[in-house]
Protein backbone atom coordinates (compact mmCIF):
# COMPACT_ATOMS: atom_id res chain seq x y z
CA UNK A 1 0.00 0.00 0.00
CA UNK A 2 1.60 3.60 -0.87
CA UNK A 3 -0.30 6.78 0.35
CA UNK A 4 0.24 10.41 -1.60
CA UNK A 5 -0.91 13.32 0.17
CA UNK A 6 -3.16 16.44 -2.05
CA UNK A 7 -2.53 19.77 -1.98
CA UNK A 8 -5.28 19.13 1.23
CA UNK A 9 -2.69 17.38 3.52
CA UNK A 10 -4.88 15.60 5.30
CA UNK A 11 -6.50 14.50 2.21
CA UNK A 12 -4.31 11.42 0.86
CA UNK A 13 -4.84 9.40 -2.39
CA UNK A 14 -4.07 5.73 -2.05
CA UNK A 15 -2.71 3.32 -4.04
CA UNK A 16 -3.15 -0.66 -2.97
CA UNK A 17 -0.43 -3.77 -4.21
CA UNK A 18 -1.79 -5.25 -7.27
CA UNK A 19 -0.81 -8.60 -7.95
CA UNK A 20 -1.66 -10.29 -11.35
CA UNK A 21 -0.75 -13.18 -13.59
CA UNK A 22 -2.24 -14.86 -16.27
CA UNK A 23 -5.43 -15.72 -14.50
CA UNK A 24 -5.98 -12.03 -13.47
CA UNK A 25 -5.36 -10.07 -10.11
CA UNK A 26 -5.74 -9.91 -6.38
CA UNK A 27 -5.44 -7.18 -4.38
CA UNK A 28 -6.01 -6.03 -0.64
CA UNK A 29 -8.80 -3.15 -1.03
CA UNK A 30 -7.96 -2.84 2.71
CA UNK A 31 -5.77 -3.60 5.29
CA UNK A 32 -5.66 -1.90 8.57
CA UNK A 33 -2.48 -2.42 10.31
CA UNK A 34 -0.84 -1.05 6.72
CA UNK A 35 -3.19 1.68 5.99
CA UNK A 36 -2.14 3.01 9.94
CA UNK A 37 1.61 2.49 9.55
CA UNK A 38 1.32 4.78 6.23
CA UNK A 39 -0.32 7.40 8.01
CA UNK A 40 1.97 6.73 11.37
CA UNK A 41 4.81 7.54 8.35
CA UNK A 42 3.67 11.10 7.37
CA UNK A 43 2.43 11.67 11.35
CA UNK A 44 -1.09 12.09 10.40
CA UNK A 45 -3.57 10.73 13.13
CA UNK A 46 -5.10 7.46 13.19
CA UNK A 47 -8.91 7.45 12.33
CA UNK A 48 -11.66 6.02 14.00
CA UNK A 49 -12.05 2.09 13.07
CA UNK A 50 -14.71 1.88 10.07
CA UNK A 51 -17.94 0.89 10.95
CA UNK A 52 -19.96 1.02 8.07
CA UNK A 53 -19.75 0.20 4.41
CA UNK A 54 -21.47 1.64 1.85
CA UNK A 55 -22.24 0.84 -2.57
CA UNK A 56 -23.78 3.19 -4.40
CA UNK A 57 -24.25 2.81 -8.63
CA UNK A 58 -25.04 5.78 -10.48
CA UNK A 59 -25.76 6.51 -14.19
CA UNK A 60 -23.86 8.94 -16.44
CA UNK A 61 -23.98 12.33 -15.30
CA UNK A 62 -25.35 11.96 -12.23
CA UNK A 63 -24.13 14.49 -9.05
CA UNK A 64 -23.86 13.44 -5.51
CA UNK A 65 -22.44 15.92 -3.12
CA UNK A 66 -21.31 17.90 -1.86
CA UNK A 67 -21.72 15.92 2.00
CA UNK A 68 -20.37 15.70 5.11
CA UNK A 69 -21.87 14.93 8.98
CA UNK A 70 -21.14 17.25 11.70
CA UNK A 71 -20.42 16.22 15.69
CA UNK A 72 -21.01 14.13 17.01
CA UNK A 73 -21.66 11.96 14.23
CA UNK A 74 -19.07 13.16 12.53
CA UNK A 75 -17.75 10.77 9.52
CA UNK A 76 -14.15 9.80 7.99
CA UNK A 77 -14.47 7.74 4.57
CA UNK A 78 -12.42 5.73 2.01
CA UNK A 79 -13.80 5.60 -1.01
CA UNK A 80 -12.96 3.41 -4.09
CA UNK A 81 -14.89 3.04 -7.89
CA UNK A 82 -15.31 -0.07 -8.05
CA UNK A 83 -16.86 -0.03 -11.62
CA UNK A 84 -17.35 2.87 -14.27
CA UNK A 85 -15.20 5.92 -13.27
CA UNK A 86 -16.19 9.29 -11.02
CA UNK A 87 -14.94 12.24 -10.83
CA UNK A 88 -13.97 13.53 -7.25
CA UNK A 89 -14.41 16.93 -5.30
CA UNK A 90 -13.06 16.86 -1.45
CA UNK A 91 -13.70 20.63 -0.16
CA UNK A 92 -11.76 21.55 3.32
CA UNK A 93 -14.76 22.71 5.80
CA UNK A 94 -13.38 22.50 9.27
CA UNK A 95 -13.87 26.14 10.03
CA UNK A 96 -10.57 26.90 11.88
CA UNK A 97 -8.22 25.19 9.32
CA UNK A 98 -5.51 27.45 7.10
CA UNK A 99 -7.33 25.92 3.94
CA UNK A 100 -10.85 26.18 4.65
CA UNK A 101 -12.75 26.34 1.64
CA UNK A 102 -10.27 24.96 -0.70
CA UNK A 103 -10.50 21.70 -2.32
CA UNK A 104 -9.15 18.87 -4.68
CA UNK A 105 -10.06 16.83 -7.34
CA UNK A 106 -9.09 13.55 -8.29
CA UNK A 107 -10.76 10.84 -10.91
CA UNK A 108 -11.08 7.31 -9.64
CA UNK A 109 -12.48 4.83 -11.95
CA UNK A 110 -12.37 0.70 -12.11
CA UNK A 111 -8.82 1.11 -14.00
CA UNK A 112 -6.49 2.78 -11.51
CA UNK A 113 -7.87 1.01 -8.74
CA UNK A 114 -7.43 3.89 -6.50
CA UNK A 115 -8.52 5.31 -3.70
CA UNK A 116 -9.41 8.38 -1.96
CA UNK A 117 -8.97 8.91 1.90
CA UNK A 118 -11.31 11.56 3.19
CA UNK A 119 -10.83 12.11 7.12
CA UNK A 120 -13.44 14.15 9.60
CA UNK A 121 -14.08 17.83 8.69
CA UNK A 122 -14.37 17.87 4.99
CA UNK A 123 -17.14 17.41 2.46
CA UNK A 124 -16.98 14.90 -0.52
CA UNK A 125 -18.98 14.83 -3.83
CA UNK A 126 -18.72 13.32 -6.96
CA UNK A 127 -20.16 12.88 -10.64
CA UNK A 128 -20.44 9.95 -12.60
CA UNK A 129 -18.35 9.80 -15.79
CA UNK A 130 -19.83 6.78 -16.97
CA UNK A 131 -23.25 4.75 -16.77
CA UNK A 132 -23.13 1.70 -14.00
CA UNK A 133 -20.26 3.49 -11.52
CA UNK A 134 -19.95 1.46 -8.58
CA UNK A 135 -18.64 3.52 -5.87
CA UNK A 136 -17.79 2.15 -2.49
CA UNK A 137 -17.27 3.83 0.91
CA UNK A 138 -15.83 2.41 4.07
CA UNK A 139 -16.72 4.66 6.47
CA UNK A 140 -15.37 5.57 10.63
CA UNK A 141 -19.34 6.94 11.50
CA UNK A 142 -23.03 5.63 10.84
CA UNK A 143 -24.68 7.74 8.18
CA UNK A 144 -27.09 9.89 10.57
CA UNK A 145 -29.90 12.15 8.41
CA UNK A 146 -29.83 14.27 11.49
CA UNK A 147 -26.50 15.54 11.05
CA UNK A 148 -25.87 15.35 7.88
CA UNK A 149 -24.79 18.41 5.96
CA UNK A 150 -24.54 19.97 2.41
CA UNK A 151 -22.89 22.18 -0.09
CA UNK A 152 -23.75 23.76 -3.10
CA UNK A 153 -22.13 22.10 -5.63
CA UNK A 154 -21.77 24.98 -7.73
CA UNK A 155 -20.55 27.36 -5.24
CA UNK A 156 -19.34 30.13 -7.48
CA UNK A 157 -16.08 30.90 -4.85
CA UNK A 158 -15.66 26.81 -4.38
CA UNK A 159 -15.12 27.28 -8.29
CA UNK A 160 -14.83 23.40 -8.85
CA UNK A 161 -13.66 22.24 -12.40
CA UNK A 162 -16.16 19.97 -13.04
CA UNK A 163 -16.08 18.11 -16.15
CA UNK A 164 -19.86 17.55 -17.17
CA UNK A 165 -22.07 20.55 -16.73
CA UNK A 166 -25.04 20.37 -18.65
CA UNK A 167 -27.98 17.43 -18.39
CA UNK A 168 -26.28 16.83 -14.65
CA UNK A 169 -28.84 14.77 -12.60
CA UNK A 170 -28.62 15.67 -9.15
CA UNK A 171 -31.47 15.24 -6.03
CA UNK A 172 -32.96 17.92 -4.73
CA UNK A 173 -31.80 17.81 -1.20
CA UNK A 174 -28.25 18.79 -3.53
CA UNK A 175 -30.42 21.42 -5.70
CA UNK A 176 -31.21 23.65 -2.90
CA UNK A 177 -28.43 23.12 -0.89
CA UNK A 178 -26.39 26.39 1.00
CA UNK A 179 -23.04 28.28 -0.31
CA UNK A 180 -20.44 27.39 2.00
CA UNK A 181 -20.26 30.72 3.62
CA UNK A 182 -23.68 30.52 4.90
CA UNK A 183 -22.59 26.81 6.24
CA UNK A 184 -20.01 28.51 7.68
CA UNK A 185 -21.78 31.17 8.98
CA UNK A 186 -24.11 28.73 10.49
CA UNK A 187 -20.79 26.82 12.63
CA UNK A 188 -18.61 29.53 13.35
CA UNK A 189 -15.42 31.15 11.74
CA UNK A 190 -13.24 30.81 14.19
CA UNK A 191 -9.99 32.13 14.96
CA UNK A 192 -8.06 29.42 15.41
CA UNK A 193 -6.78 28.39 11.67
CA UNK A 194 -4.16 25.92 11.47
CA UNK A 195 -1.81 24.76 8.36
CA UNK A 196 -0.98 21.40 7.84
CA UNK A 197 2.68 20.78 7.21
CA UNK A 198 4.04 18.03 4.73
CA UNK A 199 6.51 15.82 7.09
CA UNK A 200 8.84 13.55 5.04
CA UNK A 201 10.90 10.96 6.74
CA UNK A 202 11.58 7.30 7.71
CA UNK A 203 12.82 4.84 10.03
CA UNK A 204 15.57 7.67 10.88
CA UNK A 205 13.46 10.39 11.70
CA UNK A 206 11.44 13.14 10.15
CA UNK A 207 11.70 16.47 7.90
CA UNK A 208 9.62 19.24 7.19
CA UNK A 209 10.82 21.79 4.92
CA UNK A 210 9.37 25.62 4.33
CA UNK A 211 8.94 26.47 0.49
CA UNK A 212 8.04 29.94 -0.02
CA UNK A 213 5.22 30.12 -2.08
CA UNK A 214 4.61 26.36 -1.82
CA UNK A 215 4.55 24.94 2.07
CA UNK A 216 4.29 28.60 3.48
CA UNK A 217 1.92 30.18 2.35
CA UNK A 218 2.85 34.03 3.26
CA UNK A 219 5.36 36.22 1.93
CA UNK A 220 8.14 35.86 4.87
CA UNK A 221 10.61 39.01 5.86
CA UNK A 222 11.39 37.65 9.73
CA UNK A 223 12.18 34.23 11.06
CA UNK A 224 12.70 34.28 14.92
CA UNK A 225 12.30 31.55 17.71
CA UNK A 226 11.16 31.14 21.32
CA UNK A 227 13.58 28.95 23.92
CA UNK A 228 13.96 28.37 27.45
CA UNK A 229 10.91 30.11 28.79
CA UNK A 230 10.58 29.59 32.51
CA UNK A 231 7.86 27.83 33.44
CA UNK A 232 5.10 29.78 35.06
CA UNK A 233 5.78 33.15 32.40
CA UNK A 234 3.94 33.89 29.60
CA UNK A 235 4.31 36.15 26.98
CA UNK A 236 2.81 37.54 24.41
CA UNK A 237 0.38 40.23 25.06
CA UNK A 238 0.01 42.44 22.22
CA UNK A 239 -1.40 42.54 18.66
CA UNK A 240 -0.24 44.22 15.50
CA UNK A 241 -1.20 46.60 13.25
CA UNK A 242 -0.43 45.05 9.75
CA UNK A 243 1.85 41.95 10.78
CA UNK A 244 0.74 38.36 10.05
CA UNK A 245 2.39 35.21 11.08
CA UNK A 246 2.41 31.84 11.29
CA UNK A 247 3.87 30.21 14.45
CA UNK A 248 4.80 26.35 14.96
CA UNK A 249 5.34 24.71 18.12
CA UNK A 250 8.52 22.84 17.00
CA UNK A 251 9.09 20.84 20.13
CA UNK A 252 7.36 20.98 23.43
CA UNK A 253 4.50 22.68 24.18
CA UNK A 254 2.12 25.55 24.75
CA UNK A 255 -1.33 27.29 25.08
CA UNK A 256 -2.00 30.23 22.67
CA UNK A 257 -4.82 32.56 23.01
CA UNK A 258 -6.01 34.97 20.15
CA UNK A 259 -8.56 37.58 20.82
CA UNK A 260 -10.08 39.75 17.99
CA UNK A 261 -11.57 42.02 20.32
CA UNK A 262 -14.82 40.36 20.66
CA UNK A 263 -14.27 36.24 20.79
CA UNK A 264 -11.78 35.03 22.49
CA UNK A 265 -10.52 31.14 21.57
CA UNK A 266 -7.36 28.96 22.69
CA UNK A 267 -5.76 26.13 21.82
CA UNK A 268 -2.48 24.01 22.64
CA UNK A 269 0.21 23.88 20.38
CA UNK A 270 2.15 20.55 20.53
CA UNK A 271 3.05 19.56 16.57
CA UNK A 272 5.78 20.56 14.53
CA UNK A 273 3.69 19.81 11.54
CA UNK A 274 0.74 22.37 11.71
CA UNK A 275 1.50 25.89 11.82
CA UNK A 276 -1.04 28.95 13.61
CA UNK A 277 -2.03 31.31 11.32
CA UNK A 278 -2.34 34.72 13.35
CA UNK A 279 -3.65 37.75 11.68
CA UNK A 280 -2.98 41.53 12.13
CA UNK A 281 -4.93 42.94 14.92
CA UNK A 282 -5.52 39.84 16.75
CA UNK A 283 -4.58 39.93 20.36
CA UNK A 284 -2.23 37.05 21.27
CA UNK A 285 -1.35 35.64 24.45
CA UNK A 286 0.91 32.31 24.80
CA UNK A 287 0.77 30.42 28.45
CA UNK A 288 2.10 27.24 29.66
CA UNK A 289 5.02 26.58 28.13
CA UNK A 290 6.73 23.88 28.49
CA UNK A 291 10.54 23.51 29.85
CA UNK A 292 11.34 22.07 26.22
CA UNK A 293 9.30 24.32 24.42
CA UNK A 294 10.36 25.64 20.88
CA UNK A 295 8.03 28.27 19.22
CA UNK A 296 9.41 28.89 15.81
CA UNK A 297 7.76 32.17 14.39
CA UNK A 298 7.39 33.29 10.43
CA UNK A 299 6.36 36.85 10.01
CA UNK A 300 5.81 39.21 7.00
CA UNK A 301 7.14 42.31 8.30
CA UNK A 302 10.36 43.24 9.61
CA UNK A 303 10.61 44.30 13.38
CA UNK A 304 9.33 47.57 13.75
CA UNK A 305 8.05 49.09 17.31
CA UNK A 306 4.95 51.04 15.74
CA UNK A 307 3.16 48.25 14.74
CA UNK A 308 2.62 47.10 18.01
CA UNK A 309 -0.21 47.30 20.03
CA UNK A 310 0.76 46.65 23.73
CA UNK A 311 -2.29 47.53 25.34
CA UNK A 312 -5.19 45.75 25.46
CA UNK A 313 -7.78 48.58 26.46
CA UNK A 314 -6.29 50.47 23.67
CA UNK A 315 -6.15 47.12 21.50
CA UNK A 316 -10.25 47.33 21.86
CA UNK A 317 -10.44 50.46 20.71
CA UNK A 318 -8.59 50.01 17.38
CA UNK A 319 -10.54 46.92 16.93
CA UNK A 320 -13.64 48.53 17.43
CA UNK A 321 -12.84 51.41 15.18
CA UNK A 322 -11.05 48.84 12.30
CA UNK A 323 -14.61 47.39 12.28
CA UNK A 324 -16.60 49.65 11.87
Amino acid sequence: MKVVRTALPNVLVVEPDMFSDERGWLMESFNEQDFYAELKKINLPVPKRFIQDSHSCSKKGVLRGIHFQVDPHAQGKLVRVIEGAAFNVVVDVRPNSYTYGKHVCLELNGQNQRMLWIPEGFAHGFVALQDDTHFHYKTTGYYKSSHEACIRWDDPDLAIPWPIKDQLVTSPKDQNAPLLSQVRLERGAGLIKWYDFQALGDERGSLVAFELGQAVPLDIKRVYYLYGTALGISRGYHAHYNLTQLAICVAGRCRMVLDDGTTREETWMESPTKGLLIENMIWREMHDFSSDCVLLVLATEHYDESDYIRDYQQFLTESRNAKR
